[in-house]
């Protein structure tokens, strides 16, 4: 899961309201006039709102009382069974996450022999925007990404080398994904590369897709509020201390036991613009 990474989670006590959070102010020229005795020309900055609703996700796994034996008996099987309907959910707020990030208009379509020069646009376009820059995709767009600069002629030899280096054990390490991600974020300049997962992150519209994005990495929760960062994640608390509300219980009619796992969240764009997304990956 990388979601949280690029809209962070934001708790609330409440399922829905009204939220401000900064924006870029337009850079204006710095005045080279002014009278003695008179103000400087001020640019007003204020914050934007808008609104946020959490609605309910929910997933529920069965299990029956012969598996409940298998598995070592219920304390395990509720282990189970809980994990299987809350990685369900998460699944659901990823899949969230990712809509808001490839589901913008495309800037561009995806060249090898020109990727650098895109990247650089990207990057100009987001440089803005607060937070750490970061390459995201789904494993299978971001490994073709490499495959496609490795056979490119003039830049494929240049790429093979950050990731082969000049010894035998590093060309051995080369060999792995994460090396080739390493490889991938020095190439193009940003500060990481965030591969999701391919069912969700690839999947329908986002297919052949990647994007720049600036991403918040100061852990504050309010960070929005003064800093214009892409978007958030808000969470309803049911019990003012944790989004999850999951319950088992027997049910003696079907002879089966339900594991039910519930949040509540929405994710909110909120700078569209700290978002820069390519197509094309094919």
């Amino acid at each position: 899961f990388i979601g949280s990474m690029i809209m962070p989670i934001v708790p609330v006590a409440d399922k829905s309201g009204t939220l401000y959070y900064a924006t870029i102010t337009a850079d204006a020229a710095a005045q080279t006039s002014r009278s003695a005795g008179t103000a400087p020309t001020a640019t007003q900055i204020s914050d934007s709102s808008t609104t946020y609703t959490c609605l309910e996700r929910n997933k529920r796994g069965a299990i029956t009382p012969d598996e409940v034996k298998q598995m070592g008996g219920i304390a395990k099987a509720e282990v189970v069974g809980a994990k299987y309907a809350k990685r369900q959910v998460m699944l659901a707020l990823e899949t969230s996450i990712a809509a808001e990030v490839l589901g913008l208009t495309a800037e561009a379509t995806f060249d090898a022999a020109k990727l650098q020069e895109q990247a650089q646009n990207a990057l100009d376009d987001i440089r803005l925007y607060e937070g750490a820059t970061a390459l995201v995709g789904s494993t299978k767009v971001l490994k073709m990404i490499v495959e496609d600069i490795l056979g490119n002629s003039v830049h494929g030899p240049v790429f093979s080398r950050l990731i082969t280096g000049g010894s035998p054990q590093i060309a051995a390490e080369g060999l792995n994904f994460n090396a080739w991600m390493n490889a991938l974020a020095m190439y193009l300049g940003v500060d990481k590369v965030l591969a999701g997962d391919t069912n969700i992150w690839n999947a329908g519209t986002n297919a052949g897709k990647f994007a720049f994005a600036k991403v918040d990495a100061s852990n504050d929760p309010l960070s929005h509020k003064w800093t214009p960062v892409f978007g958030k994640s808000f969470q309803f608390l049911p019990d003012g201390q944790q989004p999850w509300h999951i319950v088992s219980h027997a049910d003696l009619t079907d002879v089966n036991n339900y594991f039910t796992a519930t949040m509540w969240y929405d994710t909110v764009a909120l700078n569209t613009g700290a978002v820069y997304v390519i197509d094309g990956v094919v």
